[in-house]
């Protein structure tokens, strides 16, 4: 494509997004322009920023818990070495809301690893509870 066009055909593709005024019509706007599994990587590329900036997990935690590879993990984070900026701004917009992270917390429990061996359960779901509250707390 030539430069020109392929630069006026990203205008006109920021133009549209920047004038989604409602969930709703944001909502819309993706489900007609995105493919179902479009869709799922978006969203999977979004939670993979969001626990990479947690500093917590690793990429095979990550891998298996959200099924990507260790290439699409390995890229987001050379994405937050070189830049990373709009992804940085927008978590932390979005985890200012309460539904955003509650969302989160429920994937971060997913992740939290099995009690060590001679833990008790009981002991382990208190951990896991004082975890999440802490988590839940405002920013």
């Amino acid at each position: 494509m030539n430069p020109e066009v392929e630069k006026r055909v990203y205008e006109v593709f920021i133009e549209s997004v920047k004038n989604t005024k409602t969930p709703g019509e944001v909502v819309d706007f993706l489900n007609d322009l995105l493919s179902p599994s479009e869709k799922i990587m978006m969203a999977k590329r979004v939670a993979i920023a969001f626990l990479l900036l947690q500093d917590k997990y690793t990429y095979d935690q990550i891998s298996r818990t959200i099924k990507v590879s260790r290439g699409t993990i390995a890229k987001i984070h050379a994405t937050f070495a070189l830049q990373g900026k709009g992804y940085k701004k927008i978590l932390g917009d979005i985890l200012k809301r309460k539904d955003a992270k509650s969302a989160i917390s429920e994937l971060l429990d997913i992740m939290t690893p099995l009690p060590p061996k001679g833990t008790t359960i009981g002991y382990w779901k208190k951990v896991k509870q004082e975890q999440k509250q802490k988590r839940e707390r405002p920013i």
